[in-house]
């Protein structure tokens, strides 16, 4: 037998093996889900700010709870701790870097490779001044990683999200309060569509998984400390990819979640 027949017979076992998986597997069920939510937030901020380099040094917190959600009791949702690093080379930039904690609530308490999540962030961020005003626009990244075990034609351990932020500022001419509204977008980067196309006969992508809409007052109490009052609007759609453990079929859900958030926060600076 020649070496290009060889070659031949080998090709046509591998097609004809991802065949036979292909017809095997199949998509077993797909299904849409809405929930609607109302949740309260409250939290903490302390900023360091250095002249030079013009370094400012954050620490958070953040804490989270669900008063209302379809089909669920009330329950603590989560906490965030963040420590964050920001340099203004100049007036109309800022670099900003991360680390968030996340601890979630509705994870049990048995593993913490399951509450435990750990987030690095890197952000731009173009800002213009006209008067009272402030125009900013911000690029963020955001990686997740989760320690626990995972299937990665479910889901990643290492995920990677896109953040789009148009914020207004309006500071009141001889008054300690500053009203704010933004704009968010959150796109997925990296999420798993190849074993879901190939199984299904689709051709999902990379999609918009959350839009944000904010509206605030920044209330100054003092020289260093502030209070912020915010209603926010979350819309967030997820593509939950559910695999079998025996004939590895796919169960799709589309998750639609609308949730209204009220957040005090209290600010200090120095």
């Amino acid at each position: 037998m020649t070496a290009k027949r060889i070659i031949l017979l080998v090709a046509c076992c591998i097609c004809g093996a991802h065949l036979t998986l292909s017809r095997a597997q199949e998509l077993k069920s797909e299904t849409t889900t809405n929930t609607h939510a109302f949740e309260m937030r409250a939290g903490a901020e302390f900023t360091k700010h250095f002249n030079r380099p013009k370094l400012s040094l954050g620490i958070s917190e953040e804490i989270r709870a669900r008063l209302f959600e379809t089909n669920a009791t009330p329950y603590f949702s989560r906490s965030y701790t963040t420590v964050q690093l920001t340099w203004h080379p100049i007036d109309y930039l800022k670099l900003e870097t991360g680390y968030t904690l996340r601890l979630l609530g509705n994870k049990g308490w048995t593993d913490p490779n399951e509450f435990f999540r750990h987030r690095a962030l890197f952000a731009l961020v173009g800002q213009l001044r006209f008067g009272q005003w402030k125009l900013s626009l911000r690029e963020r990244l955001d990686i997740d990683i989760r320690t626990d075990s995972v299937n990665l034609n479910e889901k990643n351990a290492t995920d990677l999200k896109l953040r789009h932020r148009l914020q207004v500022d309006y500071t009141l001419h001889s008054k300690p309060l500053k009203l704010f509204a933004s704009c968010e977008l959150k796109n997925t980067l990296i999420a798993p569509t190849e074993y879901l196309n190939t199984v299904a006969g689709t051709s999902y992508a990379q999609y918009i998984s959350d839009v944000r809409a904010k509206f605030g007052v920044r209330w100054r109490v003092t020289k260093r400390s502030a209070m912020d009052f915010v209603y926010r609007f979350d819309y967030g759609y997820n593509r939950d990819i559910n695999i079998t453990k025996t004939k590895q079929n796919i169960k799709l859900t589309h998750e639609h979640e609308y949730t209204h958030i009220l957040s005090i926060i209290y600010n200090f600076d120095w």
